[in-house]
């Protein structure tokens, strides 16, 4: 009975230590994703595309790794993680964007002035500067933001249903 007791307290002993070791490592694979979450997230400021009309009204943020997505005045937003695939995506067609040209942009129609479309801005918010489109139709960005914006979209729109 006491070599029994014995090796069951030894087989104890030992399968707590494996199970400390596991925890330990699984720890330290958390913090090694949370930091690199955080890594990418300081990659891409602050997005906001706003498209609005009498009757609509549309905003997509990206914020601290988040999409936030707005559809009416007034409204709560929806919100999801931006998948890691999706941010990746985003970031690199944010990288092709040259910020300083971006408020001098020539829209490619003017279908807004008369309720054609959406009039629509791009913005792009960092530590130091908030980086903003001339308005634009919704639908008809800029050919220089145009792949940026189309994405943007499709990631908002393929979340929220």
């Amino acid at each position: 009975m006491k070599l029994f007791a014995l090796v069951f307290s030894m087989m104890s002993f030992f399968t707590s230590c494996k199970c400390k070791e596991a925890t330990i490592q699984d720890e330290a694979k958390i913090v090694n994703t949370e930091s690199n979450l955080e890594n990418q997230i300081l990659n891409l400021p602050v997005v906001v595309y706003q498209e609005t009309t009498r009757g609509m009204y549309r905003k997509i943020s990206i914020n601290e790794g988040k999409i936030f997505v707005v559809t009416a005045h007034g409204a709560k937003p929806a919100f999801w993680e931006l998948k890691k695939e999706d941010y990746k995506k985003l970031l690199d067609l944010y990288q092709k964007i040259d910020l300083n040209g971006l408020s001098s942009l020539k829209d490619p129609t003017q279908k807004r002035f008369y309720d054609g479309a959406p009039i629509a801005t791009l913005s792009f918010t960092n530590e130091k500067d908030t980086y903003t489109s001339s308005e634009f139709d919704g639908g008809f960005p800029p050919k220089e933001i145009e792949a940026f914006v189309n994405e943007l979209i499709v990631v908002a729109e393929k979340l929220n249903k």
